[in-house]
């Protein structure tokens, strides 16, 4: 081999090796980790990821893993990227600090928080929980809302529901499908005070530490979700969301929910830790069976009064087999 041969040779290694570096750098811009309890180094399932009110986020999968795009212009060396799920304090990394390691997920670490004792309130009143099913139902409207392949891992889709002022344990959360081409769909219901900036949600009210997770089918039409076991408790008005966490299939996200018309309110956020938006008057059709605290006198009062209904139930039906 002569010498030029071997310079244009190792000219070409050379080349080889520069692209073989670019192609690491660029590779780097994608941040890939595993989010994991500090104290049991346990996987941390749908923990919300993202840089604050940007629209630039993430979820991680049921086995703490995520994946999260730090390519975009939006992005500067001053931001931080959040971390945040129930149970846990929340974690702040600066993005100029970000440790990027190519074709390896990074191990971050998030510290349980300090666990509170749920206040128990000791009453010789007498109260009594009678049942008192709130929110909205679509009748036949044509009013929806709906999720597109704009709405990332964390996007949330929030409606107001308006409630008599008393403690009340929620019971049973239902909304409808109008169409779903995903093979199914994991979710989160998160359930807010209105304590946020104008309004909007804010404080989470479901103390349980458990996340609320529901499946939608592609054959879905009524989702109703158990809300029992979570002892989530509300004493005025709240927000009920549904939270993207997965899309099972490779076909694109376009879930439709039914809505109806009432001047309370919608909210949406694209991803997670974005902002929240106010979408419009109308509501999503978000039902919500709960139970109400009462007097014993007012529950005497409405017992008397489902037992009178039924009795008029029963006449009618009576009626119309004599007519018969």
């Amino acid at each position: 081999m002569g010498l030029r041969q071997q310079i244009d040779l190792q000219k070409g290694h050379l080349m080889m090796a520069l692209f073989f570096c670019c192609l690491l750098v660029c590779g780097q811009k994608e941040y890939k980790g595993r989010l994991l309890d500090s104290e049991t180094n346990l996987p941390l399932p749908y923990v919300n990821i993202g840089i604050v009110d940007k629209g630039i986020g993430t979820v991680s999968d049921e086995k703490g893993l995520f994946h999260f795009d730090l390519s975009s212009a939006k992005i500067s060396d001053i931001d931080e990227i959040l971390f945040s799920v129930m149970g846990y304090e929340s974690l702040l990394i600066p993005v100029k600090n970000i440790t990027l390691v190519y074709n390896d997920y990074v191990d971050v670490f998030i510290t349980p928080a300090a666990f509170e004792l749920k206040e128990v309130v000791v009453s010789n009143k007498g109260e009594w929980f009678i049942k008192d099913n709130i929110g909205y139902r679509n009748f036949g409207e044509k009013n929806y809302g709906y999720w597109k392949d704009n709405i990332a891992l964390g996007g949330e889709l929030a409606t107001r529901i308006i409630a008599k002022s008393g403690l009340r344990k929620l019971k049973k959360f239902e909304f409808e499908v109008w169409h779903n081409p995903s093979d199914s769909l994991l979710l989160r219901v998160n359930i807010y005070e209105d304590d946020g900036k104008m309004g909007r949600p804010g404080t989470s009210l479901n103390t349980s530490g458990a996340n609320i997770l529901c499946t939608v089918n592609s054959d879905d039409k009524m989702v109703q979700v158990d809300l029992s076991p979570y002892d989530v408790y509300v004493k005025d008005d709240f927000v009920v969301s549904l939270e993207l966490l997965k899309v099972y299939g490779d076909k694109e996200l376009g879930l439709v929910l039914s809505a109806t018309f009432n001047n309370y309110g919608s909210y949406r956020k694209s991803s997670s830790q974005d902002k929240w938006e106010y979408l419009s008057d109308l509501n999503m059709a978000y039902y919500v069976a709960s139970e109400l605290m009462v007097s014993e006198k007012e529950a005497q009062r409405f017992e008397l009064r489902v037992a009178k209904k039924k009795e008029k139930t029963t006449h009618a039906i009576w009626f119309c087999d004599y007519a018969r």
